[in-house]
Parts: structure tokens; C-alpha cells; sequence
């Protein structure tokens, strides 16, 4: 079974330690929520959202951030318009 089955699941060392998003050793193992940076033995949940537009991708959820579709998308939605405001303008390029 893979993790795009969308059921939840428990880290194990070697999800830990794959390449998650480009990043070697395991580095963008994290939600896409709150950050969490996922270690061995927690629960993690890959959410299928490429049929939602404008949606932000296919994100990782912990337990605390998990919920339905909708609600993780309204979600992403929301930290991307907060991304977008002026308060990141250091991290945006011109």
C-alpha cells in the first residue's frame, strides 16, 4: 500500500529519513500545516488535492491539523494569503 492511499499513518525511520518535496535526509518531513517536523511514531497523513483548483498542492497533515479535504484546503488557502500579505515581504523577491 502506499501513503497516497490517504489514509493515516505512523512514521516510521525510514519515511523519517526519505525525500520528501526535493529535500534529502528526511528535511521536508513536516506538515504542511504547523510545520511539525514528523519523527518516528507519529501520525501523519498525505491529503489528495490536486482535484480542488487553486488548491496549493498535495500536503502532509499531522494529527492535530488533520480533517477533511475541504477543511485542510481552507487552510492552505489561508496561510497562502497570509504569506502573501506585506508582513513576508522579506522572504518575497522583487
Amino acid at each position: 500500500m502506499s501513503f497516497t492511499d490517504q489514509k493515516p499513518r505512523i512514521a516510521t525511520k525510514e519515511d523519517c529519513k526519505a525525500q520528501w518535496s526535493g529535500g534529502e535526509n528526511g528535511k521536508y518531513f513536516r506538515c504542511a500545516l504547523c510545520g511539525h517536523k514528523f519523527v518516528i511514531g507519529d501520525y501523519w497523513r498525505f491529503v489528495y488535492t490536486n482535484d480542488i483548483p487553486a488548491a496549493a498542492g498535495n500536503p502532509l497533515v499531522c494529527e492535530k491539523c488533520d480533517g477533511t479535504k475541504e477543511e485542510i484546503v481552507t487552510k492552505m488557502r489561508e496561510l497562502k494569503s497570509e504569506y502573501n500579505q506585506q508582513k513576508f515581504w522579506r522572504f518575497k523577491r522583487s
